[in-house]
């Protein structure tokens, strides 16, 4: 990967909402659906959805994040192996 690969990793990090999504998909194991994502992040930190759905778009944009299509549900997942080609371990963020 290049540098501005990492770069745009850690630029979607480095937001408290968004950091807030990773440490939540890192405590969970494995792939959640948007919406239990939104209803435990977005009360917490008392945002709407479509807040949420901009921060889910930047973490996939940047590839922290894998998206995955269920007719109208989204379901997410952490991608551990980029993060960890990063020096990042999702656990300790």
């Amino acid at each position: 990967m290049e540098a501005a690969d990492t770069t745009e990793i850690l630029k979607s990090l480095a937001d408290d909402t968004r950091l807030s999504v990773v440490r939540h998909l890192a405590s969970q194991h494995g792939e959640v659906a948007a919406r239990d994502i939104t209803s435990d992040c977005a009360l917490a930190l008392k945002l709407s959805q479509p807040t949420m759905s901009h921060h889910f778009a930047k973490l996939v944009a940047s590839g922290v994040l894998r998206e995955r299509k269920d007719g109208v549900e989204k379901y997410y997942r952490l991608d551990t192996a980029l993060l960890t080609q990063h020096g990042i371990d999702a656990t300790k963020v």
